[in-house]
């Protein structure tokens, strides 16, 4: 992944004197993802939550098959 510069840089950035972004809590604004990149991230975190909630299913499922027994 590589981020790149937003089209507009924020007013905040334009007065800042830090030389790194990497700590400041505008960074967000002024460097993004590139769409495919980030449309990337979003899958990827979604495939990890669906993984996570069908764990979950498969639990609730075998407290389930205990119960009838």
């Amino acid at each position: 992944m590589q981020w790149i510069e937003a089209d507009e840089t924020p007013d905040d950035c334009k007065n800042c004197e830090q030389e790194d972004c990497y700590n400041c809590d505008i960074a967000g604004e002024r460097w993004v993802l590139p769409k495919e990149d980030e449309l990337r991230t979003k899958r990827r975190l979604m495939v990890r939550a669906v993984e996570r909630l069908e764990r979950k299913i498969a639990e609730i499922d075998a407290a389930l098959e205990i119960l009838k027994k």
